[in-house]
């Protein structure tokens, strides 16, 4: 069964973001969610990179809804680019819109990002409860100071290329060193940093670590 495709406008504050939310299954049943988070807008990142709609078939394919969203300033969103920190409430907002579907269980979110939006995804959700897993790729360690991670108890994934020009391997693993566990993390051979043809790897890994960290149904 092919998943239901709304294409919607999110609000966030006095602007309103353009988003694509696909909900899988019957339509009847709640499902888990997931908000994905695109690469730098000033750059050419949008909702639609290869390696966010790699993302999207890797949860979809699990039966997660996704909600991929376009920040501010890009395409149909309004505002302009804010540097990573705006774009935060871009975030906290694409969850909130998730929250409120009625057949998303909100108590089964995951927030997942790439580049750019790996940075801003998950510090805009390090304090908020609400998302039960985290998922990043190729997070800009040379760009981005990625600290705030190293407390963080929730499972997480993160994968980077071994060619990653804004995550070099030595940063990687230095980083990931540091992340309390749970976690899993991959470092693909022979990928840089726009993951071209290693898309099929990306959604096989985020299979991996769902099974390794299944998002449980608490409905009673």
């Amino acid at each position: 069964m092919n998943p239901v495709r709304n294409d919607i406008f999110i609000n966030c504050g006095h602007i309103k973001l353009e988003g694509v939310l696909e909900i899988p299954g019957d339509g009847q049943s709640q499902v888990p969610g997931a908000v994905i988070c695109h690469p730098h807008p000033l750059y050419g990142g949008t909702m639609h990179s290869n390696v966010t709609r790699a993302l999207k078939k890797a949860f979809l394919e699990r039966g997660i809804a996704t909600l991929r969203f376009n920040f501010r300033g890009v395409s149909r969103s309004e505002g302009k680019h804010g540097n990573g920190i705006d774009e935060m409430q871009d975030v906290r907002a694409a969850l909130d819109s998730l929250e409120a579907t009625p057949t998303v269980d909100s108590s089964r979110m995951i927030v997942a990002g790439y580049s750019f939006g790996c940075w801003v995804g998950l510090r805009a959700v390090n304090d908020d409860t609400r998302p039960a897993r985290l998922v990043g790729v190729s997070p800009p360690l040379n760009m981005y100071d990625f600290s705030f991670m190293r407390s963080n108890l929730r499972p997480k994934l993160f994968l980077v290329g071994d060619q990653d020009f804004v995550c070099p391997v030595s940063s990687f693993r230095k980083f990931v060193d540091e992340l309390r566990p749970p976690k899993m993390t991959f470092i693909l051979k022979g990928v840089d940093h726009f993951h071209t043809g290693s898309e099929d790897d990306i959604v096989s890994l985020v299979h991996s670590f769902l099974d390794a960290y299944p998002l449980q149904n608490t409905a009673r």
